[in-house]
């Protein structure tokens, strides 16, 4: 549900808005997603090297497109997933100290920060987003029209 809350965001912001920063030397909107995606492969190149498969990391200074983020968290998203069944099947997450529960939250606070960051950095640039996407990223499960 966290990946939904993801791409809603993503869907819902505009080209142009992926530059944002909040300031110098941060991350850009699209190098927060970006980041996201890549620390799901890290733990899995730490934890279980031989599940990342063929999806790939974004080098560092990474811009991508809309459409890369896209793809990359939707990737990222089914090898996480059948990560944490093998964990919760085994009862621990190799390389973590504390269950897979405490890794799934983990997981979900680290990804929901970087979403708070994004928000913060276009409303710092001037892109407030409207209050239906803001709050509708907490509407999990709910069927909406993405753009």
């Amino acid at each position: 549900m966290s990946n939904e809350a993801n791409l809603y965001l993503l869907d819902n912001i505009a080209n142009e808005y992926l530059e944002d920063s909040y300031s110098a030397r941060t991350r850009t909107v699209a190098a927060q997603f970006a980041h996201i995606h890549n620390v799901r492969l890290r733990w899995l190149n730490h934890a279980a090297p031989n599940l990342v498969g063929e999806v790939e990391s974004f080098p560092k200074g990474a811009q991508p497109t809309k459409e890369e983020l896209k793809e990359a968290l939707q990737a990222s998203e089914e090898v996480i997933a059948w990560f944490l069944e093998e964990c919760e099947a085994a009862g621990s997450v190799k390389k973590w100290n504390g269950s897979p529960a405490t890794f799934l939250g983990y997981m979900i606070a680290h990804e929901a920060h970087h979403r708070g960051l994004a928000m913060v950095a276009m409303r710092i640039s001037g892109h407030k987003l409207p209050p239906e996407v803001i709050y509708g990223q907490w509407q999990w499960g709910k069927k909406r029209n993405l753009r």
